[in-house]
């Protein structure tokens, strides 16, 4: 459940974060942090607090792949 909709139910964003929270959770728990790939991220405006490396796959029609360091 995401708040209160069945996660199938639930949009692109709220089903990132929820992962995101999942995955934050796991990491508090067993102390350790793990970088995040976050795929269709263009579909999401406003992404959860975490202390993880968060690397965003996103849509680009750019013919060679782009790295880019924010």
């Amino acid at each position: 459940m995401v708040q209160g909709i069945p996660f199938n139910d639930a949009n692109t964003a709220s089903q990132i974060n929820a992962g995101i929270d999942i995955i934050n959770t796991l990491s508090s728990y067993y102390e350790v942090e793990v970088p995040l790939f976050i795929d269709n991220r263009e579909s999401i405006n406003q992404l959860i607090e975490t202390d993880s490396q968060v690397i965003n796959l996103v849509v680009s029609l750019d013919k060679e792949l782009k790295v880019e360091a924010v």
